[in-house]
């Protein structure tokens, strides 16, 4: 019983990280001017880093665009309620998301 709980378990976080990448490159290919941004906790930032805030002492920080673009604040916020409505779904990613930057990848 207990392997298949550990399964199940691992199942979930599989499925939670799928759904957190999805949502990170959905925001890169709405984003054009989006280079990339950090999920940080809101303790540990002086205020010109803190950007958007999260629930659970979770801020984005860090956001940067392309050269030459100015980050609107509808920027951050687009930013922040991808990470929430995540976050709704899978309250667990607070753990995931906590410390990570995120950057669009050019090939």
């Amino acid at each position: 019983m207990k392997a298949i709980y550990g399964r199940t378990q691992e199942r979930e976080r599989d499925g939670m990280i799928a759904d957190i990448a999805t949502t990170i490159a959905a925001l890169f290919t709405r984003c054009h001017m989006l280079s990339g941004f950090s999920v940080q906790d809101r303790a540990t930032l002086t205020r010109d880093r803190a950007m958007a805030l999260l629930d659970g002492g979770l801020c984005v920080a860090d956001v940067s665009v392309h050269a030459g673009f100015f980050a609107p604040p509808a920027l951050y916020d687009e930013i922040a309620q991808a990470l929430l409505d995540l976050l709704e779904e899978h309250p667990e990613a607070y753990e995931v998301l906590r410390g990570n930057t995120f950057a669009r990848t050019f090939h």
